[in-house]
């Protein structure tokens, strides 16, 4: 299992069209992928769980992958929290 924790830098928070791609990314892999904040855990394969997130600007984020291609879940998320929402770690 991998984990890596970001914080969201996006002054709109997580919106419905970069969730939807973000969980499309997430789906492309076998390996279980999570998204988790102080109160809750989604499967970020779950566009529903990751809507109920409601992530605002400067919110804490931790993703987990375990599975077989865990790092390769990883980088392409942490890649695209970086380059689509402008995220910081």
């Amino acid at each position: 299992m991998v984990k890596k924790s970001i914080k969201i830098s996006c002054p709109g928070g997580l919106e419905p069209r970069p969730i939807a791609e973000l969980v499309q990314v997430a789906s492309k892999y076998e390996s279980k992928v999570y998204l988790e904040t102080d109160t809750k855990r989604v499967n970020a394969k779950s566009i529903m769980g990751m809507m109920s997130l409601n992530l605002a600007n400067g919110d804490l984020l931790t993703v987990s992958a375990d599975g077989n291609d865990e790092e390769g879940a990883m980088n392409e998320i942490q890649d695209f929290l970086k380059c689509k929402l402008n995220l910081v770690s």
